[in-house]
Formats: C-alpha cells, sequence, structure tokens
C-alpha cells in the first residue's frame, strides 16, 4: 500500500482515497481471482460478441432464476423478522404504559403534610 504511494508521488489528501480503493480490491474476490476488474468484463463479452452465444444465455438466465429464489426466500425471512419486531415493540409499549399507570398511581397515594 504504502509503496504505491511513494511510488507514485501521491499528494497527502488522496492516500485515503487510496487506502479505500485498495481495500475495495482486497475485499473483491472476482478480481483476487481475475485480476480483472469487475466494471471491465461486461464490455469485452460485448465486444467479442459473447453476449450473443446460447451459453451465456443460458447462463444468464440460470442466474435470474437463482436470485429470484434468493430473493422470495429473503422476502419471507423479513416478513417474519418485521413481525417478530412489531410483536417486540407491542410488548415494550404495554409494560411501558403498565409502568406509567403504576407511577401515576404511587404519585396520588402521597400525603400533603
Amino acid at each position: 500500500m504504502y509503496e504505491i504511494v511513494r511510488a507514485t508521488r501521491v499528494p497527502p489528501e488522496m492516500i485515503n482515497a487510496i487506502i479505500k480503493v485498495e481495500k475495495l480490491r482486497a475485499d473483491d474476490i472476482f478480481f483476487n481471482e481475475t485480476g480483472l476488474e469487475e466494471e471491465d468484463v461486461e464490455p469485452s463479452l460485448i465486444s467479442l460478441g459473447i453476449d450473443k452465444t446460447e451459453e451465456y444465455k443460458a447462463l444468464i438466465k440460470e442466474y435470474e432464476t437463482r436470485s429470484k429464489e434468493f430473493l422470495e426466500s429473503k422476502k419471507d425471512e423479513t416478513a417474519e423478522m418485521m413481525q417478530r419486531v412489531q410483536s417486540l415493540n407491542e410488548k415494550r409499549e404495554a409494560a411501558f404504559k403498565a409502568q406509567m399507570e403504576v407511577n401515576k398511581g404511587s404519585r396520588n397515594t402521597v400525603k400533603a403534610e
């Protein structure tokens, strides 16, 4: 990381930006395995005509199917989670109201001297 900064004579204000980019690259599995940027793949597929092949179309269709199934499973999971959160909120609200009633009742029992 520091070698990049030293080798290119980067202004100090750009160092943080370079660190963020390099961290993204380090976290990017596709880049780590292939050495290619993800954004460069699609233009290459189009220029080589690969996007018109049946094999490519089958891969895209399979990906769409898997993505749809994944999102559907997450939708159910999210609905269950939201229902649990709503239930917890209702219980908290009921407990809060009960505590307010207890506090209200204890104020009324204070005797004036």
